[in-house]
């Protein structure tokens, strides 16, 4: 049977030809010929970003739903020792997910709780109601997505609530709730915080 294989001096030949470039170039232009929906490239140096501030929730927002198309936002998030990261809660629209950088992340889902250490990755899925904290002694850094992005609307507005000096009240939570994709079960706050001694 004959070698079908290329010899190397007609490889050489192919490549001085120019035909194996050409069919190179024609095969990736074909595979990565995908709109880009206008997405520029972004550039956030460390430390830059909006900040927010929830409950102790140190958040800084890197890259917003107006800067990917809708695809995604993205936030580097701080959460102090001893906090709940948001009360039980479910969206209905979009995913979260959490990459922990330092420090353990717990995370309850539905009736799970998973521990979250440095390194590892945790999908939060619409539709299961969730919640996260840190029971630790130390600060907890991870990162967050929302999938897709719109998530940061929300944490804006509540950290400009939580910021006045007057309590929230039970109607500004109905109010996030027709505002937001997010639906609130705070009957499961008393029982999670008494549980792992945590606090908002």
């Amino acid at each position: 049977m004959k070698n079908s294989s290329f010899t190397r001096r007609e490889l050489m030949h192919l490549l001085g030809t120019g035909t194996v470039g050409s069919l190179i170039s024609h095969t990736t232009s074909q595979a990565y010929s995908l709109p880009n929906d206008g997405v520029k490239p972004i550039y956030v140096s460390k430390g830059n970003g909006d900040k927010i501030r929830v409950g102790g929730n140190a958040m800084t927002l890197k890259l917003s739903k107006t800067q990917t198309g809708g695809g995604l936002s993205f936030f580097e998030n701080t959460l102090a020792a001893g906090f709940l990261g948001a009360p039980p809660h479910f969206h209905q629209t979009f995913d979260e997910i959490c990459y922990v950088l330092e420090g353990t992340v717990h995370v309850l889902v539905g009736e799970e709780v998973f521990e979250l250490n440095v390194g590892d990755l945790h999908l939060r899925p619409r539709g299961i109601m969730h919640t996260f904290w840190n029971s630790g002694t130390q600060p907890a850094r991870c990162l967050e997505l929302s999938v897709p992005g719109g998530h940061e609307a929300y944490l804006k507005e509540i950290s400009a609530l939580l910021s006045k000096a007057t309590p929230p009240k039970p109607r500004d939570f109905a109010e996030f709730e027709k505002k937001y994709d997010i639906v609130y079960q705070m009957d499961k706050l008393p029982e999670i915080m008494q549980k792992y001694h945590v606090h908002l």
